[in-house]
């Protein structure tokens, strides 16, 4: 499945272990999914004082899933194809 569209959107998309390594290593989440801002106030807040960064543990996942959601719906991808890739 080597499509334009499948490419754009492996060019894109968040990967789930990367981005799992960075938060647990770096505190680095937001910063993967283009949210620089909220990254540099999640640095600014260490972690929202260790709180935000507990409810980062339990929401990452979603979060990508989410990500990446909207990248394979802004490259054209329809249900069918967001279901394969197991974004649906």
């Amino acid at each position: 499945m080597d499509t334009p569209k499948m490419r754009a959107y492996q060019n894109d998309a968040c990967d789930i272990t990367t981005t799992w390594l960075l938060f647990l290593f770096f505190g680095w989440s937001y910063g993967s999914m283009g949210r620089t801002g909220l990254q540099m106030l999640y640095y600014i807040t260490c972690g929202g004082f260790g709180l935000w960064t507990l409810i980062r543990l339990f929401t990452l996942n979603d979060a990508i899933k989410e990500y990446n959601r909207g990248v394979a719906a802004r490259v054209g991808m329809d249900n069918q194809e967001m279901a394969a890739l197991g974004l649906m």
